[in-house]
């Protein structure tokens, strides 16, 4: 009797199992050492994003270690001049919003109040709740659990600062380590693999690496020039909070499809005590500049760098938001781009194995 399944078979099956207890047993390890973990990923991107341009200056024979010197210099010069500049003017800017936030209630409650007054005199017999459209106890309670809660927290926030500024100085010098050594860390990953194996790892490596730190770099680059047009531009037509703003929209390109409507929502509560023109020159501002963005500086800057269709995108984003929350929004392209490479380096070639052998 033949048996069913041939050594071969259970080789694979073994082979497995063997992974599927190493995933597990990583898994348990890494949740134990979440600050690690962090500190190593967080090191891992920024080494990502800067190789882009240590190869460019490679390319234009400048020693390795001198092209990488340069380029952490630069970046902590950014550091420094975000610590000493943006944000002092940035807590002065909060500051300001915080003490205005009694014009915002009461701006907000004027349109309450004129959408009920609309509603009631095109909506015949119209009766809403006597609470419905008063926020200004809502408001005022509000402020009293923020005002309370900030001062109960002051030492949390103090610790987790510091903790943040720890991580951040720790993945900095990490990921200046992980370029200087790239080379000895691409043969480490080869050496894992059957001999026969290591060059296809060794190319594998290299395309993770370029399609990472392309999408990377280009996306922390249009993110930023978006960012600072729309808080030159936004401050230029007397907008108060235009930093703030500029921040917020940085961070909001980042994650594709949902993030700039979440930006320009924002936006609009900000700009609501400066009246209705300033709300339409803002969203005028911004959606221009998305678009500028978006048909101008991404397929110069960035090009195809994951080679993700459109349709992948909004799933990878909208999959990874849903699972991971922020994190998930802003790495959906990229793990989606991941995937993609291990699929057309692993399970495709096995495919065509197996239909072959069929």
């Amino acid at each position: 009797m033949q048996n069913a399944v041939s050594p071969r078979g259970w080789r694979r099956i073994l082979l497995s199992i063997g992974g599927l207890v190493v995933l597990v047993a990583a898994y348990i390890f890494a949740s134990h050492i979440p600050r690690t973990l962090s500190i190593f990923l967080i090191a891992a991107f920024i080494a990502f994003g800067v190789s882009p341009i240590v190869r460019h200056l490679e390319d234009r024979r400048m020693p390795k270690p001198l092209a990488i010197t340069i380029v952490f210099v630069f970046l902590l010069l950014l550091i420094v001049i975000g610590l000493v500049v943006i944000v002092p003017l940035t807590v002065a800017q909060v500051q300001t919003l915080l003490a205005n936030v009694p014009s915002y209630v009461a701006t907000v409650q004027s349109w309450m109040s004129g959408t009920e007054l609309w509603l009631q005199e095109h909506i015949p017999g119209f009766q809403a709740p006597s609470s419905a459209f008063d926020i200004s106890q809502l408001g005022t309670q509000r402020l009293q659990e923020l005002a309370t809660g900030t001062l109960t927290s002051v030492g949390a926030i103090l610790v987790g600062t510091a903790t943040a500024f720890f991580v951040a100085f720790s993945a900095i010098v990490l990921s200046f380590f992980l370029l200087l050594n790239d080379s000895q860390i691409s043969e480490g990953f080869a050496s894992m693999f059957p001999i026969h194996r290591r060059e296809t790892a060794r190319k594998l490596a290299a395309e993770i690496t370029n399609t990472f730190g392309s999408y990377i770099s280009g996306q922390v680059i249009v993110s930023a020039i978006t960012g600072v047009v729309v808080a030159i531009v936004s401050a230029l037509v007397g907008f108060k909070f235009s930093l703030i703003l500029g921040i917020v929209t940085a961070i909001a390109y980042a994650i594709p499809v949902v993030g700039m409507l979440i930006a320009q929502a924002i936006a609009v509560v900000l700009c609501a005590p400066q009246g209705g023109w300033m709300i339409l020159w803002v969203q005028l501002i911004m959606f221009t500049m998305a678009r500028v963005s978006d048909n101008i500086l991404v397929p110069k800057i960035m090009g195809e760098s994951v080679g993700v269709s459109p349709i992948g995108v909004m799933f990878a984003v909208f999959a990874g938001g849903e699972l991971f929350g922020i994190p998930g929004l802003l790495l959906g392209i990229p793990a989606a781009a991941l995937i993609k490479i291990l699929w057309r380096y692993f399970v495709a070639p096995w495919l065509h194995a197996q239909l072959d052998q069929g």
